[in-house]
This record gives structure tokens, C-alpha cells and sequence, in this order.
């Protein structure tokens, strides 16, 4: 593996010079995404002219990475402002890879970054939506699973012990919860899963979690009638 390059000074572009990169009008490769600027030359079998994602090269077409959008390029694929959260934190984890894969070289100047290369409201915008997704996926799993079972006769029952969830003991017990309605709903337009049943300590009130309909806030047991 050709080891890469450290790079002093970052370099700030603007997208005359970057289309320059584009292995036709010289031998070099740049790649962007998120506004910054890769040398994938060294990809050559992938990004080269004719080659598959040739189509990423020398210009920004950052969305085209969760959306598949390789046919043509156009300005509006530099745009991620319609994306859902959970895709956003996708494009963070293509930016990590082109980070530890190839050269970094420097900035584009646009939606991303001033001609100063200072972030600009629209990528911090981008990446606050981003950490929703993750601050989400991790509220997601925060607290144990509630041990279930259905019987005909009486509904769904979700109880908790010192073992619920992964079965490894611990020193509290819990109250059955289940994530209010509310934050269900974008937790599901976001792309996540909404946990059924949470075992929440006696200690925690939170908003989010909520006793389920007929259910005392101190049971460890509840019965949830199904709804017919």
C-alpha cells in the first residue's frame, strides 16, 4: 500500500480549480465530500475516467454517496439539506473513511466552507442533524428490554428483573416503560428502531420514557390488554 502523503498547509478551492482534478486535464484525482478535498489517484481503478464513481471527481457530489445518484453530476448534488438524519451520520462515516484511506489536500469553497475556509452555517447545520441521529440510536438502547410474554387469555405482560435485557445481572431493578409517542414517531422518520419496552431505574424521570396505560408507576409488572 502506497503510504500517503502528509499534507503542511491545507489548500483552499474553488470549483474552477477543482475541476482541474479530474484525470483528463492533469494525472491527479480529487475527490470531495462534505466539502473537503481527497487525492484518489492512488484509486485510480475506481475513479479514473470510464471508471465507475469517475463520477464523484472534481466537483462535490456529496449526496450521491446514500443516494446512488452516479449517472450525471449536477450542482444541486452538493446539497444534503433533504436528507434524513440517520443519513447524514452515513456521509460522516464515508468522510472517516476517505480520512484514514487517502490524502486529505484541502477545502472547497461553497456549501461547506468560506473562501477563508471557515465552516459555514449550513455545515454546522448538517452535522448538529447528524448527531441527533447518533444521540437517538444511542437514547434507542440506553436502558435494558423489558422481559416480555403473550398469553390469549389476558395480553401482552412486560416485567422487570436484575437480569431483563442481556441477561447479565446488575444492581438494580426497574419500571417498565415505553418511549412516549411523541419521540417514537421521529425516532422511526429518522430511520431508528423504537424500543418496546425500556427498564428504567426508580431514580430516572424522563420524559421520553412513559408508565404504559394502566400501569402504576412503581410496578415492576404490568399487563397490556391487546387492542382489538
Amino acid at each position: 500500500m502506497q503510504a500517503k502523503v502528509q499534507v503542511e498547509s491545507e489548500r483552499i478551492f474553488t470549483e474552477t480549480e477543482l475541476r482541474k482534478y479530474n484525470g483528463q486535464e492533469t494525472n491527479l484525482l480529487y475527490l470531495v465530500i462534505l466539502g473537503h478535498v481527497y487525492d484518489v489517484t492512488v484509486g485510480f481503478k475506481h475513479y479514473g475516467p470510464g471508471q465507475s464513481y469517475h463520477m464523484f471527481i472534481g466537483h462535490d457530489a456529496t449526496r450521491s454517496f446514500v443516494t446512488g445518484e452516479f449517472d450525471q453530476y449536477t450542482l444541486e448534488l452538493s446539497d444534503v439539506s433533504a436528507l434524513k438524519e440517520t443519513e447524514l451520520e452515513q456521509l460522516l462515516t464515508w468522510k472517516d473513511f476517505y480520512d484514514k484511506t487517502y490524502q486529505y489536500v484541502g477545502k472547497l469553497v461553497g456549501r461547506y466552507f468560506d473562501p477563508v475556509g471557515q465552516e459555514t452555517p449550513y455545515y454546522r447545520y448538517v452535522l448538529e442533524r447528524a448527531a441527533k441521529a447518533k444521540e437517538s440510536k444511542d437514547d434507542s438502547s440506553k436502558y435494558p428490554s423489558c422481559n416480555v410474554e403473550w398469553k390469549v387469555e389476558m395480553g401482552t405482560r412486560v416485567w422487570c428483573t436484575n437480569r431483563s435485557g442481556t441477561g447479565q445481572e446488575r444492581s438494580w431493578v426497574g419500571h417498565p416503560r415505553k418511549v412516549a409517542e411523541s419521540n417514537a414517531a421521529e425516532i422511526e422518520a429518522n430511520g431508528g428502531s423504537v424500543q418496546f419496552c425500556a427498564c428504567v431505574p426508580e431514580e430516572v424521570s424522563e420524559p421520553h420514557y412513559v408508565p404504559f396505560p394502566g400501569c402504576e408507576e412503581t410496578a415492576k409488572s404490568c399487563i397490556i390488554p391487546d387492542q382489538s
